[in-house]
């Protein structure tokens, strides 16, 4: 069973680069008549929507890579990759993070793992001249 026009303009604009182009353009790509796009599309409401739907689907699959190099800098201890971690998927605010009923400032809390970081850190030892 063949596509019809409207899943296949909705599978033609998930791509962006395709929104520059006119519907005449996409009859001519696909073999349509303009006449036809036209009737098949008008006065579909929910039309642009599920062309945004589509592009959130084709993009899901995409950014789980993105998603997961988040995750392991985050595990290694990269302050801004856990940030950035908490912000996508929690809708974390940064400035305040609430622990055992305890507000902390996040800033602080940075402040702290670097101090920590830096104290682990071998010192040299100035040898006498």
């Amino acid at each position: 069973m063949s596509k019809s026009i409207r899943d296949t303009y909705i599978q033609y604009r998930t791509n962006p680069d395709n929104d520059e182009h006119s519907l005449s353009h996409f009859s001519t790509l696909y073999g349509f008549s303009l006449s036809e796009v036209r009737a098949a599309l008008h006065g579909d409401k929910s039309l642009d929507k599920d062309i945004l739907d589509a592009r959130r689907k084709m993009y899901a699959i995409r950014m789980q890579k993105i998603d997961d190099a988040l995750f392991k800098s985050a595990a290694a201890g990269d302050t801004r990759a856990a940030d950035l971690l908490y912000r996508r998927f929690d809708g974390w605010d940064p400035k305040v993070v609430e622990q055992n009923n305890n507000f902390y400032n996040f800033t602080d809390i940075v402040k702290e793992l670097r101090n920590n970081e830096q104290a682990a850190k071998p010192r040299r030892r100035r040898l006498p001249d």
